[in-house]
């Protein structure tokens, strides 16, 4: 008798029990977090609902399977769980992936191993989703931004310029030389030649002379040369009256409104040849002719021209009259670019992260040093602009972060000098200016990625080893650039 009742007994404690764990399952199937357990043996004991729902995948399905049979990609060294499991360490990791929808998501996932007693018994991974509190941040950075002025105000004179020589960032002593012979220039109302690759800062150094010329408080005015065509640049140059072609009315030119003044010509070897002419003329006689006047007008302008060829190239290529080099170069003034000066490069990562920092209204501490090594290693063919590009690229990718890491650059950048990058669309990596530079860089990693995918039969985890980035970042930029997955 004293037997059965202790049956009972124990019936009743182990039906308690197992009202408890159902309860259990219910409470943890209902919580915002993604939880995983597995035991030693990589068996889900438990994998709940909203994990489930990050994964598209059916809790019931993966319960009671091997970890590695229902995540055939994940390996110890990249999935948080398994090397809990492996290293018994706590373990938190920020993730960006898609799900098999397509539906991007931004996680942080906290691993642990297990312990009963002294004895490891499992592991367990909890998933904090965090996409909707990624997307409230944005819209309210962009409404801040919206409703705010601008956080680095442009200086703005009221000569059309922004910049001095005090606002040009360098250490190199390179760069030093072709300041101080801009200084130098910059004292008399000589025509000056500037040339230099794109991006390399020309116009930052053409403004900064005519802001310490005689002419500082004269009017200031750019022109693109390869912008618009030749008939209605001449136009622009020169000015019109009215009736000279349809819809023309009196109108002056640059010349004539820079009177004073300087005018900036920029990439001036995209100007035909015949219009080159005539700009000749009105350097050397200082007049100008409106289209359809006869009558001439006196100007007294400093023209500073710019181009991204050295004046040699230009005048072999006949995209510059050799007559109006002579002219024009009275002073020339060469603007190397940011692969020779080296020692610039430091100094202007940390001024874009404080410029686009302060415009992005985001605190960032700084840099990891393997992100700085690669910056510090690229060959920059789109000099300085690019340089800026990549850094504004970064802090635009950082939610909660606070120090630029690799993770953030792009994957062109990760590859250059690197055993992995030994892909003939590495080649492709000279510029074509005929196309912006973003553009050809996000077409390179696309080439990169899908020759990635080709060499490792399509596997993730392989093609991510490969390019030298996270399994989740990959499937980030295979999303954003989309590229077909074939399998």
């Amino acid at each position: 008798m004293k037997n059965v009742t202790q049956l009972h007994q124990l019936t009743f404690q182990l039906n308690q029990m197992k009202k408890q764990f159902r309860l259990f399952d219910a409470i943890l199937d209902h919580i915002d977090e993604g939880i995983c357990v597995i035991d030693n043996e990589k068996k889900v004991v438990f994998y709940n609902r909203k994990l489930g729902e990050l994964e598209t995948l059916e809790p019931n399905a993966v319960r009671g399977q091997y970890y590695l049979d229902v995540f055939k990609e994940a390996d110890k060294h990249s999935d948080p769980l398994l090397n809990s499991l492996l290293t018994e360490r706590r373990l938190t990791n920020r993730e960006t992936f898609f799900s098999n929808q397509g539906k991007e998501y931004s996680v942080v996932i906290k691993s642990e191993p297990m312990h009963l007693g002294n004895e490891k018994i499992g592991a367990l991974a909890i998933v904090r989703d965090l996409s909707e509190i990624k997307k409230l941040t944005s819209t309210i950075q962009h409404l801040q931004l919206a409703e705010k002025k601008p956080a680095v105000p442009q200086k703005k004179k009221q000569n059309n310029t922004r910049f001095t020589f005090h606002d040009i960032v360098f250490a190199s002593s390179l760069m030093r030389q072709t300041i101080n012979k801009a200084i130098r220039a910059s004292r008399s109302s000589s025509n000056i030649l500037v040339d230099g690759e794109t991006g390399t800062g020309k116009e930052l150094i053409v403004q900064s002379i005519h802001n310490e010329s005689p002419r500082k408080n004269a009017p200031f005015f750019a022109q693109n040369c390869a912008a618009i065509p030749e008939n209605l640049l001449e136009s622009m140059l020169f000015g019109t009256v009215s009736g000279t072609f349809t819809g023309a009315v009196d109108r002056p030119g640059l010349f004539e409104q820079a009177n004073g003044g300087t005018i900036l010509l920029d990439e001036i070897n995209s100007m035909g040849l015949s219009l080159q002419a005539k700009l000749l003329r009105a350097i050397q006689e200082k007049k100008i002719m409106r289209l359809g006047s006869t009558k001439e007008k006196s100007v007294d302008v400093r023209v500073i021209a710019t181009m991204n060829e050295t004046p040699e190239e230009a005048i072999k290529n006949k995209h510059l009259r050799e007559d109006l080099f002579y002219r024009l170069g009275v002073v020339t003034i060469h603007v190397p670019p940011l692969r020779e000066r080296r020692e610039d490069i430091s100094l202007l990562i940390e001024h874009f992260i404080r410029k686009h920092a302060h415009l992005l209204d985001i605190e960032v501490e700084g840099i990891t040093e393997e992100a700085k090594e690669t910056l510090l290693n690229f060959h920059y063919p789109g000099n300085v602009r690019q340089l800026e590009h990549i850094i504004e690229g970064a802090l635009n990718l950082m939610i909660d972060e606070n120090v630029i890491t690799t993770e953030f650059l792009p994957l062109a950048l990760k590859l250059n000098g690197s055993e992995g990058a030994n892909f003939s669309a590495v080649k492709e990596m000279t510029p074509n200016f005929s196309d912006t530079l973003p553009a050809q860089v996000e077409r390179l990693e696309r080439k990169l990625i899908i020759k990635a995918l080709e060499e490792t039969s399509y596997h993730i985890t392989n093609a991510a080893e490969k390019l030298g980035i996270s399994r989740q970042n990959l499937n980030y930029k295979i999303k954003k650039l989309t590229i077909p997955i074939h399998k």
